[in-house]
């Protein structure tokens, strides 16, 4: 029954309701499943570093690193992308293994924040290290790619 056009209108307001409804589901469903791809490049972007540090792999350290990357260590010291691989290379920074845990991952547009405690045995400058730390990770995509631009480790007790 229909008053003054108002059951009509409401009808057609419950509509529209339902269709924005299922518009902003299928959006947030959208942005949720984006954010788990870019989460999972992280990982592997992550993975990738790690590996790369540990095996000593130049090629793939050029690929990870920007040009611009500020690698921060625990001891102040902050190195250039040429410096860290020469480093690594060189067996100045020999890493043994890196063990990461309670990593966090934050996404904002083209850049991830990655939070992370880690547990490293190296050597450095020919001396065993065991060190263990908390670490930011600031990671940028470039030309479709995810690089690294800055790092920043601090001593955990």
């Amino acid at each position: 029954m229909e008053i003054n056009g108002k059951a009509s209108s409401k009808s057609e307001l419950n509509k529209m309701k339902k269709i924005f409804s299922i518009f902003l589901l299928t959006l947030i469903c959208f942005v949720s499943f984006a954010q788990d791809e870019t989460r999972m490049e992280i990982m592997m972007k992550m993975m990738t570093l790690r590996n790369a540090l540990v095996a000593k792999d130049s090629v793939a350290l050029s690929k990870v690193l920007a040009e611009d990357v500020t690698y921060g260590h625990t001891n102040a010291m902050i190195q250039t992308k040429a410096e860290l691989i020469r480093d690594v290379i060189s067996l100045v920074q020999d890493y043994k293994s890196i063990e990461p845990s309670d990593l966090k991952i934050r996404i904002y547009d083209n850049t991830a924040i990655v939070n992370m405690n880690s547990k490293v045995v190296m050597n450095y400058q020919k001396q065993p290290l065991e060190l263990n730390m908390k670490i930011t990770f600031t990671w940028v995509k470039k030309n479709k790619d995810w690089q690294l631009v800055a790092r920043q480790a601090v001593k955990m007790n």
